[in-house]
């Protein structure tokens, strides 16, 4: 059986290509969406320049990534946020690393725990326009 087009199995979610072996399962519905909004995310300039000034050069393109991909409309509860939203958000977990990778990710995982205990811990959780008073 050497076809090169797809075959859909008894099960739509799953596709096979016997010519390649290849078996995918393709986004739909909520993760298609998601995964959108997501790739279309920006950083804010406010953002982008304390990543700048907390990580080295080398590390910031992981950074923001990181930010983009594991914290910003992924972040339970925050769905529907704009940037100028998630920007309270980055900016805390930026600011409870102070700096360091391993810092960065327990904070990115304390936002997709409860972005809330988040914004407290970074001082911004009384005031939501304490975030843009701040710098490193």
């Amino acid at each position: 059986m050497n076809f090169t087009m797809a075959q859909s199995t008894h099960n739509n979610a799953i596709k096979f290509v016997p010519a390649f072996g290849l078996h995918r399962t393709p986004l739909s519905g909520r993760r298609l969406l998601l995964a959108l909004v997501v790739s279309k995310m920006e950083l804010s300039r406010k953002t982008e320049k304390v990543v700048k000034l907390m990580f080295g050069s080398d590390e910031v393109g992981e950074v923001e990534q990181i930010l983009i991909k594991s914290c910003s409309n992924t972040v339970p509860g925050c769905r529907d946020w704009s940037e100028e939203s998630l920007e309270r958000v980055w900016l805390s977990v930026l600011k409870i690393s102070e700096g360091r990778m391993e810092d960065l990710r327990k904070a990115v995982a304390l936002a997709n725990t409860d972005y809330r205990d988040l914004l407290m811990s970074a001082g911004f959780g009384h005031d939501p326009e304490a975030h843009k008073r701040w710098y490193p």
